[in-house]
């Protein structure tokens, strides 16, 4: 029997963007009802950690903050297996990623409406749904950036702007380069094409995560357990309807992220849900937590003994994810000044303290701030694997909005070290082909799950690898930015291909995934920014039912 201390009206399992936007707008819209928040990781709020300039080490240097996911070996890198970095604890991925906030070309939300036959997904209705609270920016922005009222908002809980830091050095960057690339005042706008300032999820020199914004106050409706993990789904006798989960290692009840009430310390326990569960775990941990609970492909349930609850191909299937090449620069010593301290354990340290004392220092202006392109190539859309791809990928891929791949500068690096001076430089690979898959290791929740994005599997996606590298280089080469390069840091030792390449719920009722996981598409921008996406429609969609 129900014990009416652990039952809620809806049970939503992981507190990323996804699910902090879910629970926050459900308990404020549905007063009436009861809502539970459950989240392995902890409350993640330590101030020494929300440093925007240490953005780039949060994953590495906050303990707990990172699950620790690897891939399975990959075929075309080498055999490597490659860190699969995710979020553990309040805010997700949100309090360890980079702050990148892009929301991605408009063509990709018109598609995934089509694909899904469901007009929510188009960009008008997206923009809507994706109006933050935008800074505006400081002066020296003014002649790269113009950010349009009508596609930012001015007072929601999610802070995205600028770095409240601008930097003179980055400035003459961007002319030099806007001499060969065209410059576009908001890459927010639905058209990324071209060089802009990056915008970031950050406010006041701090990260801005999805707890913070959404559950800093959270209605008295909605309860949130911390350092928990879901083993499982729990469904009715005829396994039709999820009727809760089942939890371990749940420690920590919350009314509030900063009000730690232990009132449970058991290593088992049952949470109930009235009306729905809903999974918010991710694109990674939403599939395990199906499979773990009987919920997917029968043969891959038959393998590790567990018993079909309800048998869908389609569970874990279909990963994609963006894979991203660094280019490093070594620069001419009087000519870069914000890796100057980096590399020096006792310089950072120093830059920290005075960073948590008074939010000044080198760490406040550590990279900030960043240049993103998002750019087309003719040779690639010309090549042999471009002209074997059917004819309505090519159709998409050429959409008048989608880039071929993304650029971003001023990116840390660990393949150069102090004393000198580096510049990084990320490809990231857009609109691929190949698609992996998330698949269990064990029957034990314990156990990661098995994590195969098979990167570069189809042969489109290594052609745009080498496109991408290549046309990275030659942005490296615009004369400005070569007039201040010492030496080639990282890369490939010459641009021949090889040395390119070488350098590299359906039938439930009672359950819902609202996560990453659902997207028909993988969108040509950083995640972050469709997560909290995913999270706020399926809001509304529940919300719509209930009224």
């Amino acid at each position: 029997m129900e014990d009416p201390s652990t039952s809620y009206d809806y049970v939503i399992v992981g507190a990323g963007p996804s699910g902090c936007v879910l629970a926050a707008r459900l308990a404020r819209s549905l007063n009436d009802l009861q809502i539970l928040l459950i989240e392995a990781g902890d409350v993640n709020d330590d101030p020494e950690h929300q440093s925007y300039g240490d953005r780039h080490w949060t994953f590495a240097t906050a303990p707990g903050y990172d699950w620790g996911y690897k891939t399975v070996p990959q075929e075309h890198l080498q055999g490597r297996e490659i860190a699969y970095t995710r979020g553990k604890g309040l805010g997700g991925s949100t309090a360890i990623n980079f702050c990148v906030f892009t929301r991605g070309p408009k063509a990709d939300y018109e598609q995934w409406a089509r694909d899904v036959g469901d007009d929510t997904w188009t960009w008008n209705q997206t923009v809507e749904r994706m109006k933050e609270t935008f800074g505006r920016p400081e002066d020296g922005y003014k002649a790269f950036v113009d950010i349009s009222d009508s596609l930012h908002g001015s007072n929601g809980p999610l802070h995205i702007g600028l770095p409240n830091v601008w930097d003179d050095e980055f400035g003459k960057y961007l002319n030099t380069l806007g001499a060969k690339y065209p410059l576009n005042p908001d890459h927010n706008s639905g058209d990324p094409l071209g060089m802009a300032v990056c915008q970031v999820s950050a406010h006041d020199g701090c990260r801005t995560t999805a707890s913070q914004a959404l559950l800093s106050d959270p209605p008295a409706n909605l309860s949130i357990m911390t350092k928990c993990v879901v083993e499982k789904i729990l469904f009715d006798g005829n396994g039709h309807k999820a009727i809760g989960v089942e939890t371990s290692q749940g420690k920590s009840w919350t009314s509030h992220p900063l009000l730690l009430l232990e009132l449970v310390d058991t290593k088992s326990l049952s949470v109930y849900a009235r009306k729905e569960v809903i999974l918010s775990a991710g694109a990674l941990d939403s599939p395990k937590l199906l499979l773990l609970s009987g919920v997917g492909p029968r043969t891959e349930l038959e393998k590790h003994a567990i018993p079909t609850v309800q048998d869908i191909p389609g569970i874990g299937k279909n990963l994609q994810d963006h894979l991203w090449v660094e280019i490093v620069t070594v620069q001419k010593a009087d000519r870069h000044h914000r890796t100057s301290y980096i590399n020096n354990p006792t310089a950072l340290e120093e830059a920290r303290t005075e960073w948590m004392k008074n939010k000044s220092g080198p760490l406040a202006d550590y990279f900030l701030p960043q240049m993103i392109a998002y750019l087309k190539s003719e040779s690639l859309v010309h090549s042999k694997e471009f002209q074997d791809l059917d004819e309505e990928t090519q159709s998409m891929y050429l959409a008048e909005t989608r880039p071929h791949y993304e650029l971003i500068s001023h990116i840390p690096t660990f393949s150069v070290r102090a004393p000198e001076k580096y510049l990084g430089t990320a490809v990231a690979l857009m609109s691929r082909q190949a698609s992996g898959e998330v698949t269990l290791q064990s029957s034990l929740p314990s156990d990661p799950a098995k994590i195969d994005p098979r990167f570069l599997d189809h042969p489109f996606d290594r052609r745009v690898a080498i496109d991408s590298v290549r046309k990275g280089l030659e942005f490296l080469d615009t004369p400005g930015l070569m007039a201040d390069r010492e030496k080639m840091g990282s890369g490939p030792a010459d641009r021949t291909d090889e040395e390119i390449l070488d350098f590299r719920v359906v039938g439930l009722r009672g359950l819902r995934v609202a996560d990453m996981s659902v997207a028909p598409l993988l969108p040509n921008a950083h995640t972050q920014a469709v997560a909290y996406l995913v999270g706020a429609v399926a809001a509304d969609k529940i919300i719509a039912e209930h009224s």
